[in-house]
């Protein structure tokens, strides 16, 4: 019966000359070999059914671009494919092909080629014939190296090679120059900061890897929780081996331990341990030195009634900066109940939690099993046993030993032309030093490109001597130069360092200069209070983001980054608080706060140009959140069906309704139905809007939810590119129709 249907579809298709022929899901276990009939096609589509093989009649159809035979149970190919010459694009996605025949080779037309999800074990060196190919996805098979002749393939803009068994790459491949992307398992286990410097930073430094590779086993192990914990006295007994009983920790304080890996060799692992100050001024600051890829020590103690609360707290922030870094709970006083936590309830919001244990500083019990925890989970972060280059390692260790606090550009390109680099290494290694935070270089500045800072510690502690300082505290944050003489120690802060360690705290967001060019204001020392001022409600536009956490430092940031449309008061002072500013420029004029318990920002503009300054306040806060991983965060407007309705609608669900031709909406507290042009044209034009919904579209946004669906989403594989696309388009016209919009 099959048979007969799919013959009664080539002739109709051979009696009407079609040129395109789609038999995908069809459940074929045979193509016949009438298929050769159709030498007309272009194009020809048989994915997903469950052929085994293809008839040798396939050769016959010469005119085809297009080759789609994804998704079968192909274990290898006619040799009459070396006939079809015209072919662009070939799709062999997800079959059981153990080889390819070198006729592959004769398709020299091909620029797209898809080979992932086979049973490959090499790929034939006629490939090498295919130098017009753009795209080869060969991921997800059984090589264990790459011909040769790959080299011939200079078109190639993208190449994956992810999830075999290549342990290297042939010389060959640096002739790729064209590469814009390239995926592999030997490439994803170099450092991250190499990759994501693109495909020529990662071939230099492959090629010298295979002649200076050291391996590095290193992390950074990083305390947090509240003040008086017991953090500093768990840092001491872990790196000294006895108990300290030090003060409490004014910002960070860093130190080096040395542990054994959980190995039968006993490697040694080198821990950059980050003892974080507790006290809420410094949480703020603190988020800039949260990494991703560390080992985190949430320290608690039980007696204090909020710690409970803390824990969350800090558990929110770890995976906001964090992201998934493992997490050892730590209950500095072992005898201390804690049948009040839920264990269970914590894993299931906080997978990265590893466990819970109790330990004593002071008496040192529990240390030795935390010990063992610690070498553990640091042995198994993705970045130990990180390949190094021999003479970048070496350049590492003259930086670690040089002694100072920091020295200028010009002296570390001499470190680095020591061990023969040349300017392009020194660039890659300078950025690649610079995000794994063995040095601060920040090359965007002015003020800050000249400076290598070596001492992470020293900067750190400049910053922290600021928050402590009280005479800054009892000004509301305005920090007079003329003090940092009494605030830094001279012998530590040299006078001249003084323009750059302002410009620093400017670039980390956490101070700007004052227009009187004498002093800086820092915004976390802001005043707590709404100072009083005049506020006209009339015709205001309200945008509100929403977070399910809320981190510290987001407003202060913002006020930091905006300090120019600062309006100003008639003592010269900027209308700013820690929880609100007011800006005003070109007319317009915006209230914007921050509901800490509503986990909110409110922005309230009125005024001339409304559209204009929400467009600034939203980049500046679009730039922030950024930031911050794995928060939801959603843009919200009010509701206009009437003057009493305090419903919020979802902002960029409105802009996905007027993507898919929606003109209204219903109010799911009044059910009236509402205009989408009188929601959104005070906000933003609609040509605007059409081009912010094709960002949130390509960026894959996250925070798109529905009421009925919350995770869902809508996966199909582009026929063009062969990616994976998790468009939301389908699933939200569906949505739409039948949840949040009115037919």
């Amino acid at each position: 019966m099959e048979q007969e249907f799919i013959l009664n579809i080539i002739e109709d298709a051979k009696v009407n000359g079609l040129t395109e022929l789609n038999l995908s899901n069809y459940q074929l276990t045979s193509l016949p070999s009438e298929i050769g009939k159709l030498t007309k096609l272009t194009t020809l589509n048989i994915s997903s059914n469950e052929l085994t093989s293809l008839p040798s009649e396939i050769g016959k159809l010469t005119k085809l671009t297009t080759l789609n035979i994804s998704r079968n149970q192909l274990t290898s190919l006619p040799s009459e494919i070396r006939n079809l010459t015209n072919l662009n694009k070939l799709d062999l996605f997800e079959n059981q092909l153990t080889s390819l025949p070198p006729e592959i080779g004769k398709l020299t037309k091909l620029n797209w080629l898809y080979l992932s999800n086979n049973q490959l074990t090499f790929l034939p060196p006629e490939i090498g014939n295919l130098t017009n190919l753009t795209w080869l996805h060969v991921s997800n098979n059984q090589l264990t190296f790459v011909p040769a002749e790959i080299g011939n393939l200079t078109k190639l803009t993208e190449l994956d090679l992810f999830e075999n068994q290549i342990t290297s790459f042939r010389q060959e491949i640096e002739k790729l120059t064209n590469l814009q992307r390239i995926n592999g398992k030997h490439v994803m286990s170099l450092p991250p900061e190499i990759v994501d410097k693109g495909v020529r930073a990662t071939f230099q430094f492959l090629r010298k890897l295979s002649v200076e590779k050291i391996e590095v086993n290193e992390a950074k192990l990083i305390l947090v929780g509240q003040g008086d914990v017991g953090k500093t006295c768990l840092a001491n007994r872990l790196v000294f081996s006895k108990y300290i009983e030090n003060e409490t920790t004014k910002g960070i304080d860093i130190s080096e331990w040395r542990i054994n890996a959980p190995t039968v060799k006993k490697e040694s692992i080198k821990l950059n341990v980050w003892d974080f100050g507790g006290q809420e001024i410094y949480h703020a600051t603190h988020q800039f030195f949260l990494t991703k890829r560390s080992l985190y020590l949430l320290v608690w103690n039980a007696r204090k009634s909020k710690d409970y609360e803390h824990i969350y707290y800090w558990l929110h922030t770890i995976e906001a900066f964090g992201e998934e870094s493992p997490i050892i709970l730590v209950m500095s006083k072992l005898n201390e109940r804690d049948e009040d936590l839920n264990m269970k309830d914590l894993k299931e919001k906080f997978p990265q939690i590893v466990g819970l244990y109790k330990v004593d500083s002071k008496e040192g019990s529990g240390i030795p099993t935390l010990n063992e925890i610690i070498s553990k989970h640091s042995w198994d972060l993705p970045h130990m046993r990180t390949p190094w280059i021999g003479s970048w390692f070496n350049v590492r260790e003259q930086l670690e030993i040089d002694g100072r606090d920091w020295i200028d550009y010009n002296e570390f390109t001499k470190i680095c032309k020591s061990q023969e680099l040349d300017q392009e290494q020194i660039e890659a290694l300078d950025g690649f030093l610079h995000d794994l935070g063995v040095i601060i270089h920040f090359t965007d500045r002015i003020g800050l490109r000249d400076m290598v800072i070596l001492n992470s510690d020293w900067a750190t502690k400049a910053f922290y001597n600021i928050l402590d300082t009280q005479s800054v505290r009892d000004r509301g944050g305005i920090l007079l130069h003329s003090e940092l003489e009494q605030i830094w120690d001279v012998e530590i802060y040299p006078q001249n360092v003084y323009p750059r360690l302002l410009e620093l705290m400017n670039k980390f967001e956490l101070a700007y200069e004052l227009p009187d060019k004498t002093s800086h204001l820092v915004a976390e020392l802001l005043p707590t209070t709404d100072p009083e001022f005049e506020w006209n409600e009339g015709e205001s536009l309200n945008f509100y983001y929403c977070y399910d956490f809320l981190p510290a430092g987001v407003m202060t940031r913002f006020i930091v980054l905006v300090h120019q449309d600062l309006e100003t008061l008639s003592d010269g002072k900027h209308l700013c608080w820690k929880e609100g500013a007011v800006l005003q420029k070109e007319g317009a004029r915006a209230f914007i706060k921050v509901k800490p318990l509503e986990r909110l920002i409110h922005i309230k503009i009125n005024g001339d140009n409304k559209r204009e300054l929400l467009a600034i306040i939203k980049y500046q806060f679009d730039h922030i959140n950024s930031s911050i991983k794995k928060i939801k965060i959603t843009k919200e407007i009010p509701c206009n069906c009437s003057d009493a309705c305090d419903h919020r609608f979802n902002y960029e669900q409105l802009l996905m309704a007027e993507k898919v031709n929606k003109n209204n909406v219903d109010c799911p507290v009044s059910w009236n139905e509402v205009s989408l042009s009188s929601l959104l044209d005070g906000y933003e034009l609609k040509e605007n809007r059409l081009k912010e919904t094709e960002k949130i579209l390509k960026k894959g946004d996250k925070n798109i939810y529905f009421n009925n669906v919350k995770n869902a989403v809508y996966s199909e594989r582009d026929t063009n590119t062969g990616n994976i696309n998790r468009s939301p388009m389908k699933l939200i016209r569906e949505l739409i129709n039948s949840v949040l919009l009115k037919e």
